[in-house]
């Protein structure tokens, strides 16, 4: 399959969706096949694998635009994506990540075929892979640390205040020592980063919004018995690959974003 073109986010050709959907046999699917489009899911190295009987298909669905909530593997449960096509505009896609179907290889015979023309950005392909493998790796800060921030600042609170500057961010982290849970007496030394979109003026009023929640992040943290370091604000071609995997993501899944904004960026990194 895979000298067929069958990789990891290949896409069916449009016109063979209909056929993966009668092998699957799910009568929902196929009355809704013009708005269908099928990703392989299965990692590359299983579709050429022999000994694995399956090929596994994310069931995407078009859309007008991408939301700046789901793009970008800042959600784990929804991903919107645009795809690249060589025949037409691009367009894009929502994928739901319980929503897949699983069809034995035997059954998918040589007309059907992945479509050249159609497929994501290097960039994009990334994104849906994590995406993929996300909800079972998502690092964690420690619960002590969490509990803190929380109990001082309402969640729903900093949510609120995180998607002001949700267009130019696309991720905010710390850093965190010890990276374990303590004693309510003990402290945690904290380092912030927020990763910025490129070019962003560093005079204008962006950034100083951004600023200012790095800044409530660290008053924050201080009242909770937390020593908080210098607090930069980059974007990620400044930051040294090295430097980075120190840090974690603030988990931001929940944020609703009302436009199409450019969000997290911690996987184009590798």
């Amino acid at each position: 399959m895979e000298s067929c073109g069958w990789l990891q986010g290949s896409l069916v050709k449009q016109e063979n969706v209909l056929d993966i959907l009668n092998i699957f046999g799910d009568a929902d699917l196929i009355s809704d096949f013009r708005n269908i489009a099928l990703i392989v899911a299965s990692g590359s190295c299983d579709v050429a694998n022999p000994g694995d009987p399956y090929i596994e298909f994310s069931v995407a669905r078009y859309r007008d635009n991408v939301s700046g909530n789901y793009n970008f593997n800042k959600n784990p449960r929804t991903l919107h994506c645009k795809l690249e096509s060589s025949m037409t505009n691009d367009f894009c896609i929502e994928m739901q990540a319980h929503e897949k179907i699983s069809i034995a290889k035997s059954k998918i015979t040589e007309g059907i075929r992945a479509d050249p023309g159609v497929k994501f950005s290097d960039q994009e392909l990334f994104f849906y892979v994590e995406w993929l493998s996300g909800r079972y790796k998502r690092p964690a800060f420690p619960s002590e640390f969490d509990n803190r921030i929380n109990n001082e600042w309402n969640k729903d609170k900093r949510k609120k205040e995180s998607s002001k500057v949700s267009e130019k961010v696309m991720g905010i982290y710390a850093r965190v020592f010890p990276d374990a849970e303590i004693g309510a007496d003990d402290k945690y030394s904290v380092d912030l980063l927020a990763i910025i979109v490129p070019d962003l003026d560093k005079d204008g009023e962006d950034y100083a919004k951004i600023e200012n929640l790095l800044d409530k992040y660290k008053k924050v943290m201080e009242n909770v018995k937390m020593d908080v370091g210098p607090i930069k604000i980059l974007p990620e071609s400044k930051i040294a690959l090295s430097t980075f995997k120190q840090y974690k993501r603030f988990n931001m899944d929940t944020l609703s974003y009302k436009e199409n904004h450019p969000l997290p960026s911690e996987y184009g990194m590798g």
